[in-house]
């Protein structure tokens, strides 16, 4: 069974980072649309699935967005916002999950991932947002980066049942 350890961090009380983009990168923010499922180049189920929960208003807020980051027009990195919904019933109404996060391979060590999380919460700063960053416990790398904007582990658990629900088993 896959273990996960859950982060949080508070929006005005995390850590300032700054990071820049290197040469041949850019960086957009997409928010779906009735007629925009993922944006262009990121086609995956979980996309489809989050746009049908925005569209259906099974999250509880309308902040779901990918935060996207483009090496010569083709996407090297995402960042995932999703909002509360069932599948993460530790979180409260207006809180926020950062994550699931992909960088390929090829735009691995350049700190894309920092970058992203840095313009998340840049954006939700003055907003007193709680963010919940959850990731494999054996991803080290991934609880590294998240720490060094502030966040703590708040805990861990599992994933359950047939929709992979997460629950906090134990928390620090």
């Amino acid at each position: 069974m896959q273990k996960y350890i859950f982060y949080a961090g508070e929006s005005n009380n995390t850590k300032s980072i700054d990071r820049s983009l290197g040469n041949n990168y850019s960086f957009k923010i997409w928010r779906p649309k009735l007629y925009k499922i993922a944006p262009k180049g990121l086609l995956k189920f979980s996309f489809f699935v989050y746009w049908l929960f925005h569209c259906f208003r099974i999250f509880n807020t309308n902040f779901y967005s990918i935060f996207l980051i483009y090496h010569k027009n083709e996407i090297a990195h995402y960042s995932v916002v999703l909002p509360k919904f069932f599948k993460t019933p530790f979180m409260e109404t207006n809180d926020l999950q950062i994550g699931p996060i992909g960088t390929k391979k090829d735009h691995r060590k350049k700190g894309l991932a920092s970058y992203s999380i840095q313009k998340i919460i840049k954006l939700y700063e003055n907003k007193n947002k709680k963010f919940w960053y959850i990731t494999r416990k054996e991803n080290i790398i991934s609880g590294k980066v998240i720490k060094k904007f502030g966040f703590s582990a708040y805990g861990e658990g599992i994933k359950k049942g047939k929709f992979g629900i997460f629950n906090i088993e134990k928390k620090y």
